[in-house]
């Protein structure tokens, strides 16, 4: 894989902060001797890692700076590596007997197409029919996008207002979120946070009963959109396995594994 996608990757995922992290209580990013650490109240190694992309010192040295870190992470955190790209760090785990936490596959549009209809855009694929699709702009906007994303993903209320905790979150200008709707009923959802030049996909998600219609297509083309209107030139995103053929199909290509492995606990 050519290096300038990997670096694109680990840039706009990883080793950057988020713009979500200001919206959180305890959201927090450091770098340190190249490591890039990541922290918020959510739940886990997921959303509380310490991201080793880059050379680092020895685990050792880590160790004691991530825990100090880390210590509000009452249900964990861990380490990201590029799994099986052969960094230290991930052999320091692997000898040590860490568990692996998450798994993830990205991706990167290395250029984002063109607004839907002009000249290039490269997506293959017709529009869903009859999607509109509007920017949530108002707390009943955000209590939609809540209710459609929790149901879609299978997840909780209380870990949807932890994602998404308030009004500021979703009209801060880093952001974009969108709600699809279909014959006036909203279906699908989605968004995107700026990164440097790159736009990272999120919360992409469309209701169980409304999938295989494209609207997920249809929305993440309407991110593309946008996302060139920030100023944005590449997209990238960590993808589940259900969603990886939707992103294929739309010119993500394939970069690397993201792996954490959690931390044990300090006996």
């Amino acid at each position: 894989m050519p290096e300038h996608l990997r670096r694109i990757a680990h840039a706009a995922l990883s080793l950057s902060e988020s713009a979500f992290l200001k919206h959180y209580r305890h959201g927090r990013f450091r770098v340190w001797n190249g490591v890039a650490m990541t922290g918020s109240e959510l739940p886990g190694p997921g959303f509380n890692f310490a991201a080793c992309l880059d050379p680092t010192p020895p685990l050792d040295e880590i160790l004691p700076v991530a825990r100090e870190f880390f210590a509000h992470a009452e249900q964990g955190w861990g380490v990201l590596v590029e799994g099986d790209a052969g960094h230290s760090i991930e052999a320091e785990v692997k000898a040590r007997g860490w568990v692996v936490a998450e798994d993830e596959p990205a991706f990167v549009l290395l250029s984002l197409p063109s607004p839907v209809g002009g000249e290039g855009s490269g997506v293959r694929g017709g529009p869903a029919t009859g999607l509109v699709i509007r920017q949530v702009q108002s707390e009943p906007d955000r209590k939609t996008f809540q209710l459609i994303a929790m149901t879609a993903f299978e997840t909780t209320a209380e870990f949807a207002e932890l994602i998404m905790p308030n009004l500021g979150f979703v009209t801060d200008p880093a952001m974009y979120w969108a709600i699809g709707e279909a014959n006036g009923e909203p279906v699908s959802v989605g968004g995107f946070y700026v990164s440097g030049p790159t736009a990272v996909i999120c919360c992409l998600a469309t209701l169980p009963g409304h999938r295989g219609q494209r609207y997920g297509a249809s929305l993440t083309r309407h991110l593309f959109d946008e996302a060139v209107a920030r100023g944005c030139r590449h997209a990238a995103l960590r993808s589940g396995p259900k969603s990886v053929p939707l992103y294929e199909r739309l010119g993500f290509r394939y970069v690397c594994q993201h792996r954490t492995y959690a931390a044990p606990p300090v006996s």
